[in-house]
């Protein structure tokens, strides 16, 4: 901010808002965030807004009290497509992967009464596009991006911390979390960080402030200070104090990522590849108790699988592929834990298919699927084969279908969204699976 001097007449530098970084990149998870697009003041002239490249909005209020400027909560999110979202398997936050690269968690902040959802964490900043997510555990997840690994990623003990004081989340992990995570220079994996965990100078008498502190740190560790969990982080502190370190990156693919999903025990991963041959077209399976993959890969399609879903009980995986098939594997009833074809449908719908889901186990083996030809489709899976219920029209391409757990009052709630970002929720009887009635989200 610049005030004309009385005397001189010339224009002064009075204060400064944001960061300016001394240490390496601009965008990366301990630079500054890249610089501002736009500021906006308010119109009594004592708040200050700025819209950075990271997709935040930045509030800085003047307190004249303390005679300063005072950084307010802003309005966070992506800044580009979103390709993936996950909730917790308590549904206390959502997780959600961009091509803007990172993964960004969201929770309720509850305060005097009231409730906002808002960004608590940020626990990966990539280098490539993020294409897909799920929810490994209690405090874990995986992510896959336009590279040919996936990466499992801890919750550390700051974000634990954080989300019990601010959103009432409760961890239940046992295992002991680590305390934070840095991203090392010219690296892409979050290291695991214990603050102070090199032997500090002996000093004598001397007391150590916290600048003194901060200089004892490794170069390739330094951090500032974390953010006072009194409120939901601002950006500089989601951008530098969230990370999640990396534990694991499961191998074997030979292109980018574009499926995964987790069993709902938490005990398999399965995974996919973009891919134009059989070779590649693969679905690999990976244990979490060792992270060794399950061989043979299950093979059923001929271009890259879109989507992987586990039904509830875990007796079934079910993949949509861009060569307009699906197809569903069953557990070997060897014991051996490898999974084995069941039914694959090709040419189910006219154009590639993008997404797929599982109703409820009570419904029996039905699932649904959903097509860039403007259509989803309503299966049932039995023991001679499978059978088309039910086809129903959307106004786009229908890029996500789920289904609501558990069912209310007979009703299935199914949620259709398309290309064109619309959102519809269709209600079905449980019996017929015959449609009661059909809303658009944004008619609500």
């Amino acid at each position: 901010m610049w005030d004309s001097d009385a005397t001189s007449g010339l224009w002064i530098c009075t204060t400064r808002l944001g960061e300016i970084s001394a240490q390496k990149g601009s965008t990366t998870a301990t630079g500054s965030t890249g610089g501002f697009w736009i500021g906006l003041w308010s119109p009594d002239g004592q708040s200050v807004a700025c819209l950075g490249r990271t997709g935040s909005w930045r509030l800085w209020t003047y307190d004249s009290q303390q005679d300063r400027w005072l950084q307010s909560i802003g309005t966070s999110g992506h800044t580009k497509a979103i390709t993936d979202i996950a909730w917790a398997r308590d549904g206390s936050y959502l997780l959600s992967t961009s091509s803007d690269q990172t993964t960004r968690l969201h929770a309720k902040w509850i305060s005097s009464g009231a409730s906002s959802w808002h960004e608590f964490a940020r626990p990966q900043i990539h280098g490539y596009d993020l294409n897909c997510i799920d929810v490994v555990g209690e405090s874990q997840f995986v992510s896959g991006a336009d590279e040919k690994l996936l990466r499992v990623f801890d919750e550390p003990q700051s974000t634990a911390e954080l989300l019990s004081r601010l959103c009432g989340v409760k961890s239940a992990c046992e295992r002991a979390l680590p305390e934070a995570a840095v991203i090392p220079v010219l690296g892409l994996s979050n290291k695991a960080f214990r603050p102070f965990a090199e032997p500090l100078p002996d000093l004598g008498e001397q007391v150590l402030t916290d600048d003194a502190l901060q200089t004892t740190m490794p170069d390739h560790t330094r951090i500032d200070k974390p953010h006072e969990p009194h409120e939901p982080p601002t950006e500089d502190a989601l951008a530098r104090h969230t990370l999640w370190p990396e534990s694991e990156k499961l191998y074997g693919h030979g292109y980018e990522i574009s499926a995964v999903a987790v069993s709902h025990d938490g005990l398999v991963i399965a995974t996919a590849c973009k891919a134009s041959s059989l070779d590649h077209s693969v679905i690999r399976i990976f244990k979490t108790i060792d992270w060794r993959e399950l061989k043979p890969p299950l093979v059923a399609h001929s271009l890259t699988v879109t989507d992987l879903r586990f039904s509830d009980n875990d007796s079934y995986l079910l993949s949509t592929g861009r060569d307009r098939q699906w197809s569903t594997f069953g557990k070997d009833p060897d014991g051996s834990g490898l999974f084995v074809l069941k039914t694959k449908y090709p040419r189910a719908h006219s154009r590639m298919i993008l997404s797929a889901c599982w109703a409820p186990v009570e419904m029996g083996e039905v699932f649904v699927t959903g097509g860039r030809d403007k259509a989803y489709k309503i299966w049932n899976l039995q023991k001679t084969g499978s059978e088309l219920l039910d086809t129903f029209h959307a106004s786009g391409p229908v890029t996500a279908v789920d289904i609501l757990r558990p069912l209310i009052q007979a009703t299935l709630m199914l949620a259709v969204a398309t290309e064109n970002g619309e959102v519809s929720v269709v209600v079905l009887e449980k019996e017929t699976l015959k449609v009661k009635s059909s809303h658009r989200l944004e008619d609500q």
